[in-house]
């Protein structure tokens, strides 16, 4: 048969796509029976791993995909196909950049750091266990108990599967001869499907082993002796004729599990501890007192335990914004609301860390995918004045910020410049290109202004709150959102003021690791020199205090005000006023006054859709993200049956407005009379209706027999949604699940 040549691009999605639906009828077996090509025959499979593929059909072995089908023939042309080759291959290599050269790698390390105290601490006790269990002594007293180890992940449970992940990769030492085994309640219903699973991964290597569960003997030994699947006396022989007896298995989510299935397997494990050395580990979401309450008491004598407490999500989640969202390594800035859409979505759904990830990486996908202007962007080396076409010129004079841009220009009597803006694109050209570095100034700007203030301790809150407020309205804080600030610092003594100013000169010095900020000491001279100067005469007044014997004080503090009373037509009053100040406290006033304005005038930042262009970086779209990671499947249905033809797009259904027509698909039909019913729905009045509206007499004259064929389909249609379901109660009837 002649092999037929495929457009690499036939599942590439067009712009249009989205603007109607298709609806492809497959021909019936029986036409097509003569010209159909024999099965072929079915092949044995001598690997347990299975190859995936999500390509309509995979790729023949010893063929090499084409470019096209690759990362680029994922990024189709925009400006309705009017993108040229290379601003499409331009945006593809910058979203590889920005997400997977810069980010990718670092969320990982940062997530693997965050448990590496966790991992070191149940290594060393599982260790240290099985050297108790061989010793004499002491230890012979626990030498028949089983090794447990109970690792408190807290009610965020999903987010630990990286946990127990490094877990089983750090525990299975070759030199140590241990074999782990991760197990989760929906994957061991029972005692037998338990025990399947934790011989099936400890006889087998990640390379080798089999998800066909349907063999219900293995092999193994060296006398080719067989046993039960579910059997341990197989796994013990397994384990002998390598010389290894340890087997750790990890409950992820211990508390899920039955509490019956739980004591069945300790003492099963318990029982075989002389041939088979188990340790357990429990992921628990709440205590271990609540846990061990679920257990007999014979039960959890036999367990030698020790708790360990693991980095919590926020904690974990706050690293990775650092690093990911808010680093000067991340390429794309998500947008105030977004971001706030993604932080409360973590903690109301406590969602893993994973879907974060997953949520960040969306968005730079729908930001390089969808958006032409994502190529600036691109280094500078790569951008040039050949690549960008007339549609970006006119795409960028349609934003908002160059419209802003625009009449500040105007504004500012610089009238040449927004005439060249408006006419010259050779000039609009050269000024995008300046952007570039501009956009680098004020991420520095903005993330060296939120490091410093974060360093002072003055602003409550978290610094994922901090950075989405910066990015609303900028860090001013001579404004009301940052008043209390100055507050706190007037509030501080001389300790506390020499402590802050140390800190703040270190942050300069040092910059911040977590965002990826190198230390700026060499462009704030300025700042050093005065900081520096604040510090030593706050020093050298402590020292002419402690001589005077007088405590060193400041008009602001609550040493600096004394409570005057008064008796006024015999009623008391009470005042404040203040006490007298010594010179040393006068010095120590002006000291605090210069540092506030030292600390207004460098902590600054304006917000970030100030910015010519900043639509070309700064992703803010809420409603890609909250259709994919929020999603309302139900409400698209309804609206599907309801008014199929806002997805059709058929010229039947076009004059039908929400009301039941017989054109309309069987299942919406069924839909609007599903409705009008109550509880329980009578399958024969249902059939007798439609039957009336689409039968013989009516525009449609279909006869009994494809009516009923239509009828059925769209009734398992509706079954399949979850509307309907069959009645316990009548036969002849089905329940209706949903009212609207």
């Amino acid at each position: 048969m002649a092999e037929v040549e495929e457009d690499p691009n036939a599942f590439a999605f067009q712009e249009d796509d989205h603007r109607g639906a298709y609806i492809f009828t497959a021909s019936h077996p029986a036409e097509n029976q003569a010209a159909s090509a024999p099965q072929p025959s079915k092949r044995r499979r001598v690997s347990g791993k299975k190859r995936k593929s999500n390509m309509p059909d995979a790729t023949p072995v010893g063929e090499e995909l084409s470019d096209s089908d690759n990362g680029s023939g994922l990024f189709v042309s925009l400006f309705s196909g009017s993108e040229s080759k290379e601003a499409i291959e331009l945006r593809r290599r910058t979203f590889e950049k920005g997400w997977g050269d810069l980010l990718e790698g670092r969320i990982q390390r940062v997530l693997r750091e965050a448990n590496q105290n966790t991992l070191d601490e149940v290594g060393s006790f599982m260790w240290d266990a099985e050297a108790k269990l061989t010793a004499d002594g002491e230890g012979a007293s626990i030498s028949k108990k089983i090794p447990a180890g109970f690792i408190i992940t807290g009610p965020n449970i999903a987010s630990q599967d990286l946990l127990f992940e490094q877990l089983a990769e750090t525990l299975s030492d070759a030199k140590r001869a241990a074999r782990v085994v991760r197990l989760r309640s929906a994957g061991a219903p029972n005692l037998k499907a338990a025990l399947k699973k934790i011989i099936n991964d400890a006889t087998a290597s990640l390379s080798e082993r089999s998800e066909d569960d349907d063999i219900a003997e293995v092999s193994v030994g060296e006398d080719g002796r067989k046993h039960l699947n579910y059997d341990l006396e197989g796994l013990y022989a397994f384990l002998k004729a390598r010389e290894s007896r340890r087997v750790i298995i990890a409950f992820e989510d211990s508390e899920a599990f039955d509490s019956g299935l739980l004591t069945d397997l300790i003492v099963l494990f318990h029982s075989w501890q002389g041939r088979i050395q188990f340790s357990l580990l429990f992921g628990i979401a709440t205590s271990v007192d609540l846990f061990q309450a679920r257990l007999l008491k014979s039960t959890a004598q036999v367990l030698y335990g020790a708790q360990f407490d693991v980095v919590q999500a926020d904690s974990v989640l706050e690293s990775v914004f650092r690093s990911a969202v808010a680093g000067s390594q991340a390429l794309l800035r998500l947008g105030p609301s977004l971001l706030q859409n993604l932080l409360e979505r973590q903690k109301d759904q406590v969602a893993g860390i994973h879907v974060f990830i997953s949520s960040l990486k969306y968005a730079y996908m729908c930001h390089f995918y969808a958006n032409p202007l994502s190529v600036l962007l691109a280094d500078d080396g790569l951008l040039d004045r050949k690549l960008l076409q007339p549609e970006h010129i006119e795409a960028i004079r349609s934003l908002g910020s160059f419209r802003e841009h625009v009449e500040a220009s105007v504004e500012a009597r610089q009238l040449n410049h927004a005439q060249s803006l408006l006419d010259d694109d050779e000039y609009l050209i050269s000024q995008i290109l300046q952007q570039r570095q501009k956009r680098l100034d004020y991420l520095t700007e903005l993330l060296r202004s939120l490091h410093l203030l974060t360093t002072t301790g003055l602003r409550p809150g978290s610094f994922t709150d901090l950075y989405v407020s910066a990015l609303v309205n900028g860090v001013d804080l001579l404004s009301e959102d940052f008043s209390n600030v100055f507050d706190s610092a007037r509030k501080l003594g001389p300790g506390e003021i020499i402590s802050l100013i140390t800190s703040l000169l270190n942050a300069i010095q040092a910059g911040s690791p977590d965002l990826d900020l190198q230390g700026w000491e060499s462009d704030a001279d300025e700042l050093v020199t005065a900081l520096s100067g604040i510090q030593d005469k706050v020093e050298t007044l402590v020292t002419r205090a402690k001589q005077s014997g007088q405590p060193l004080k400041s008009k602001y503090s609550a040493q600096g005000k004394i409570l005057r009373t008064t008796v006024v037509a015999q009623k008391v009053q009470l005042s404040h006023d203040s006490a007298t100040l010594t010179d040393e406290d006068k010095a120590f006033t002006k000291a605090i006054d210069d540092l506030t304005e030292l600390l207004s005038t460098n902590i600054y930042c304006p917000p970030a859709n100030s910015l010519f262009l900043h639509e070309a970086w700064l992703y803010n779209s809420k409603s890609p993200y909250r259709d994919v990671f929020v999603p309302r499947p139900g409400t698209t249905f309804e609206r599907a049956l309801s008014r199929p033809h806002d997805y059709l797009n058929c010229s039947c259904c076009a004059k039908v407005d929400g009301t039941l027509a017989a054109t309309m698909p069987t299942a919406s039909i069924l839909y609007h009379m599903y409705l009008e019913t109550g509880s329980l729905v009578n399958v024969s009045d249902l059939w007798s209706a439609y039957y009336a509206l689409v039968g013989d007499e009516s525009d449609m004259g279909l006869d009994e027999r494809s009516a009923l064929f239509r009828f059925y389909r769209a009734l398992a249609e509706l079954r399949l949604m979850g509307f309907v379901k069959q009645s316990k109660k009548k036969a002849d009837h089905v329940a209706k699940l949903k009212w609207l």
